[in-house]
């Protein structure tokens, strides 16, 4: 059942349109007063309000001002007695459908459906893109926190993103950096360097590592190049020191903890000698709705749908066989739904311990 609102200074306008959406259901307030409209409104959090635009004491376009103002998530339906709307003068970019007299009951009914369901995806994008601009200024306040020097370039060695340590470490301004060769910037040169890890990754699509001199920064480095397989490709390069201390190795798994618990995509660590979960972060035990117990040393399999799960891990092993890749499949989350993702995994080595990450991404989310 919807809450939907009704403007008119038509009384029979409002008895057709109220009795028609009450018989569906639906909880339906009325106004006939313009000036009472911002009070009614108030608080009330309507799903649908509709609006006579042949209102005579205020303009209509004034009243759907103020409803967008006070109940941004209210959607606005206006009824017009012009065959074509579009070409009335009424059209704005706050209004999201027209209800057109005549009026009958299956005309308000149909209407009343249809901006309903758009009402409803208009709201589930504006929560994804709240989810994915909220995800991204975690990622990118993240990396810029981190020491050492991190750069994103694409097939044409062009750097497309940098982290504030590599403005710092080259002394140069964002205008000087992005757009630019990275092999004219980091090595003073008109070409990449033979012994690039970044040439390496783009031909073999895998993680590459050397420790090699960077010119532009007078310093020898370790540069490892991980491709990016997210939406536009790249080649994420990061710079550190060719030996790590143990205050730095520490410093950066922490840094790793934090990113891999705070992760608005579900994360997995699997052992990959029998598949089952050792570490889960805080959106997986969301989505999976587990608790912590209840998902460690459980075969990754059993979270697949079943007739999937056999499927799944054979596509698991072949990728970590691989040195990583990705495929699509569904899982079963914690309502029960069965849920499209796409399945990211690479190997991971802590200690002796051979391990995968698996990142279970909502197609939603892409």
């Amino acid at each position: 059942m919807a809450k939907i609102f009704v403007v008119s200074q038509d009384l029979g306008l409002i008895d057709i349109v109220s009795e028609s959406l009450k018989n569906e259901g639906h909880g339906v307030s009325t106004c006939s007063k313009p000036s009472d409209v911002p009070s009614l409104v108030h608080n009330k959090d309507y799903d649908l309000v509709f609006i006579d635009v042949h209102i005579h004491d205020e303009p209509h376009e004034k009243i759907v001002d103020a409803v967008r103002k006070i109940s941004p998530e209210s959607e606005v339906v206006l009824i017009t007695s012009y065959a074509f709307p579009y070409i009335s003068g009424h059209e704005t970019d706050a209004v999201m459908s027209y209800l057109v007299q005549p009026l009958t009951e299956e005309k308000v009914r149909n209407v009343a459906k249809r901006a309903l369901r758009q009402a409803r995806i208009s709201r589930e994008k504006r929560h994804l893109l709240t989810n994915i601009t909220a995800a991204k200024k975690q990622w990118e306040a993240t990396v810029d926190a981190i020491d050492d020097p991190i750069f994103l370039i694409d097939l044409d060695y062009n750097i497309m993103r940098a982290n504030l340590m590599t403005y710092r470490r080259l002394g140069k301004g964002v205008d000087k950096v992005l757009g630019g060769k990275c092999y004219q910037i980091f090595h003073c040169s008109d070409s990449a360097p033979g012994d690039c890890p970044g040439r390496r990754a783009m031909v073999t699509g895998k993680m590459a590592s050397d420790v090699i001199q960077f010119k532009g920064l007078d310093e020898r480095l370790a540069c490892d190049v991980y491709p990016q397989v997210f939406a536009g490709g790249g080649f994420v390069h990061h710079l550190h020191a060719p030996t790590l201390s143990y205050e730095t190795q520490s410093e950066l798994m922490t840094t790793y903890e934090r990113v891999f618990d705070e992760s608005l995509i579900p994360i997995l660590l699997i052992d990959v000698d029998d598949y089952k979960i050792v570490d889960a972060n805080r959106r997986a035990l969301q989505f999976f709705a587990r608790d912590p117990g209840m998902i460690f040393n459980v075969a990754i399999g059993n979270l697949f749908v079943s007739m999937l799960s056999e499927r799944a891990i054979n596509s698991l092993i072949d990728i970590l066989r691989n040195e990583g890749g990705s495929f699509k499949s569904q899982v079963v989350d914690g309502t029960g739904r069965d849920v499209e993702v796409i399945v990211i995994a690479n190997t991971v080595k802590i200690r002796n311990r051979r391990l995968a990450a698996v990142f279970m991404i909502p197609v939603g989310l892409l």
